[in-house]
């Protein structure tokens, strides 16, 4: 029937299986795009019959939002066209069945319909869009960065419909919250809005006890609270700004909870009557605290400041940081006992330094109000646990201080005068801890990659890595993985030596291969040490000894380490038309660079310095063992054989992923080329220098006249066999040693 119908289906039949065949990683992507747009369809289609069920104007929005996706996806891709070249490559991969506009007005959709509103459907919504857009990657129709671009512009365009729409709060109405209030034992005849922005109401009203202050927090006022926080989590250290939350609904319960602690420690905070749950809002019942402000407190307000910082050092000293201290927030009552407003910013189990920041911004805050020199005395004054912290007065520094007692200081001498008041007998003053996140060396850093991601992702776009893999050779990506398998064996053998007790050859390779697992979670060479100290420990080691063996193994590796890379320099320049001891002018080039930037260092008696402090304790520690296993040939010879071992099976590893895949390099290259991403991985803070190392090895490879293609083939193999499939056997093995006890 069916030859009969289609004539040709035979021919069509003939040339579509061997396809198949030929194809089977591309068929299995084909077969699952298909799928995931049949569930992106249905997704689609379940959240528009929802909203038009339950939510016609989200289903409204999410139209116009998703008129709003095409327009742009559209513009998007005409802009790409016309700047033609690497941008459209990058930005809409293959035009003849590009998928960003269709990628674009589904995010739209599904962004302008709210589903904040609507849980059930928001996990099943991600999912399907994920896959839709890893099997478009992977298949050649949308790139890497063009997969970005979508989502952004989706986001965009649906969050510009829902923000033009207006967000309709999801706040109990006023009868409401009063019937809720009355079942919790609060009768209130009439609330009036005191406070209003995004996402949060406060309202006061009184019952027959006094005053009430209730605050209510709506779920889905989140968007510039958040984006506060998380530029705040940016630019400052955790040790500055702690844990904050990223909901306003999880800042009010640490609230809560905060003010429980407070008064636990008999500090005066308003109490807390209820906490409810109004529908999606949350609901906090408080009466507000009596009292009269520090700024008002006339010639009482020194003693007040006083009692102040008496109140502050009881919450420090139950862990609790109040987080944003002003003058205003601190009330006297009538005895001169003083308590706090509120503890809106306020972090438990907070650290040393933000309790001193704490300190440093009632000590500024009150001396706004009473000057310096009565500040300094007020926080002397009765000082139970010892002297003013000797980094308090670092601490005078605007970037430490809230943003109200900043302004309050600017232009003035109040810190001047203050750092004076507390200097030290000799005038000295201790080194102010670093409080933002970022330097400009990272920022500089930061930028200088960006640049070379985005050169390489200009490389990576003509990839087609599913065709580079399906024609993958399996016998020499069994060599590699057999390469993977001899360098654990190799950092067994180069530790062995240095341990002053008998240790298990394959106990102590065991140990190394668990430390596959620790990688994933950790940046290199810190899971690597800290197992290893601990095997050490088990072993009958004390801790400083177990440190100082892994240490002298460390330093030997990166010492032989150094030497092979100076020799694999001097023998790329070696030939058998130029025959010479003397190593090429390239890598004479690179020597006298690193001798001159040596120097450069040396001479600079900071730098000099910083080198000094780091290094003398290393060398302290190891050179005696070091000179030991110097004088014992057989333990020289050992631990010399294990570290070639262990960098003899990474380079075999590369250099048969890259023969896997029809390139080869010279030895000596293939061994400068991992030696060099070695190292750029060992400094790098991501896990198992997962990035740096890859683009490290990319870079190099290319450069070497490897194709692209065959490169990011070669890299994406190399790193499978040699940290992505030891890292199940290590966690294997690391359960092993933990259930007898090894680790």
């Amino acid at each position: 029937m069916l030859t009969l119908t289609t004539p040709d289906a035979v021919d069509t039949l003939d040339r579509t299986v061997p396809t198949v065949v030929r194809d089977p990683l591309r068929t299995l992507f084909s077969v699952a795009s298909v799928a995931a747009s049949l569930a992106v369809l249905a997704v689609l289609a379940t959240v528009a019959v929802d909203a038009a069920r339950h939510r016609r104007a989200a289903l409204v929005q999410a139209l116009v939002a998703g008129l709003l996706g095409l327009l742009l996806g559209a513009v998007a891709e005409r802009s790409g066209d016309a700047a033609g070249g690497v941008v459209a490559d990058v930005l809409t991969g293959p035009r003849d069945d590009a998928a960003l506009v269709p990628v674009v007005a589904t995010i739209a959709f599904l962004v302008g319909a709210d589903l904040q509103r609507r849980r059930r459907w928001r996990a099943p919504a991600r999912w399907v869009v994920l896959a839709a857009l890893v099997c478009g990657v992977a298949l050649g129709n949308l790139t890497m960065q063009g997969a970005v671009a979508a989502v952004l512009l989706g986001a965009v365009a649906g969050l510009a419909v829902r923000l033009a729409a207006g967000v309709s709060p999801a706040r109990p109405g006023d009868d409401v919250l009063r019937a809720e209030l009355a079942r919790a034992g609060v009768v209130v005849t009439a609330l009036e809005v005191t406070e209003q922005h995004a996402g949060l109401v406060r309202l006061t009203g009184s019952d027959e006890e006094g005053p009430v202050c209730v605050t209510v927090v709506d779920p889905d006022g989140r968007g510039l609270p958040l984006v506060r926080r998380a530029g705040r989590m940016l630019r400052f250290r955790a040790a500055v700004v702690g844990r904050p939350s990223l909901s306003q609904r999880g800042d009010l319960e640490r609230e809560t909870s905060s003010k429980a602690l407070a008064a636990a420690a008999g500090v005066p905070v308003p109490p807390v009557v209820a906490l409810l749950a109004v529908g999606p809002a949350l609901v906090l019942v408080e009466r507000p605290l009596p009292g009269t402000p520090l700024t008002e407190a006339g010639d009482g307000a020194e003693a007040g400041l006083a009692a102040a910082f008496a109140a502050l050092r009881r919450l420090h000293a139950v862990g609790l940081a109040h987080g944003a201290l002003t003058p205003d927030s601190v009330l006297l009552d009538a005895d001169g006992a003083a308590g706090f407003r509120d503890l809106r910013a306020a972090q438990p189990a907070a650290g040393e330094l933000q309790r001193d920041l704490d300190t440093v911004a009632l000590l500024v805050g009150g001396a706004t109000v009473v000057g310096a020199a009565a500040a300094v005395a007020a926080l002397q004054a009765d000082r139970t646990p010892g002297p003013t912290p000797a980094r308090v007065p670092a601490l005078l520094q605007p970037v430490a201080l809230p943003a109200a007692v900043r302004r309050a200081v600017r232009g003035t001498e109040l810190l001047a005068e203050l750092r004076r008041a507390l200097a030290g007998p000799d005038g000295t003053v201790a080194a102010a801890p670093r409080l933002e996140r970022f330097s400009v060396r990272t920022i500089l850093t930061v930028a200088a990659s960006t640049v070379a991601a985005v050169l390489l992702a200009s490389q990576l776009s003509q990839v087609s890595v599913v065709d580079e893999l399906r024609r993958a050779d399996p016998l020499w990506l069994l060599v590699a993985l057999g390469g993977s398998a001899l360098t654990y064996v190799g950092a067994a053998l180069a530790l062995i030596p240095f341990v002053p007790v008998a240790l298990s050859l394959g106990r102590t390779t065991l140990v190394q291969v668990s430390s596959a697992w620790l990688t994933l979670v950790t940046p290199p060479t810190v899971g690597h040490v800290g197992i290893n100290i601990r095997y050490l420990q088990r072993a009958g080691l004390a801790v400083g000894a177990a440190a100082a063996s892994v240490a002298v193994s460390q330093v030997a590796t990166v010492a032989a380490t150094v030497l092979l890379l100076l020799v694999v320099g001097w023998a790329s320049g070696v030939s058998a038309s130029r025959l010479s001891l003397v190593p090429s002018g390239e890598v004479l080039l690179v020597l006298l660079g690193a001798v001159a930037v040596v120097g450069l260092l040396l001479a600079v008696a900071p730098a000099r310095r910083l080198l000094v402090s780091r290094l003398e304790p290393l060398l302290r520690q190891s050179l005696p063992q070091l000179l030991a296993t110097a004088t014992e040939p057989r333990r020289l010879a050992t631990a010399l054989g294990g570290i070639l071992l262990q960098n003899a099976g990474y380079v075999l590893a590369l250099d048969a992923s890259l023969r896997a895949f029809d390139a080869s390099l010279a030895l000596p290259t293939v061994i400068g080329v991992y030696l060099v991403s070695s190292a750029v991985g060992s400094v790098a803070p991501t896990p198992g220098g997962l990035g740096a190392v890859e683009a490290a090895l990319l870079g190099g490879l290319t450069a070497t006249g490897v194709p692209v293609s065959a490169a990011l083939a070669a890299v994406l193999a190399f790193r499978t066999v040699t940290f992505w499939l030891p890292a199940p056997v290590g966690w294997v093995a690391f359960v092993r040693l933990q259930s007898r006890r090894y680790i």
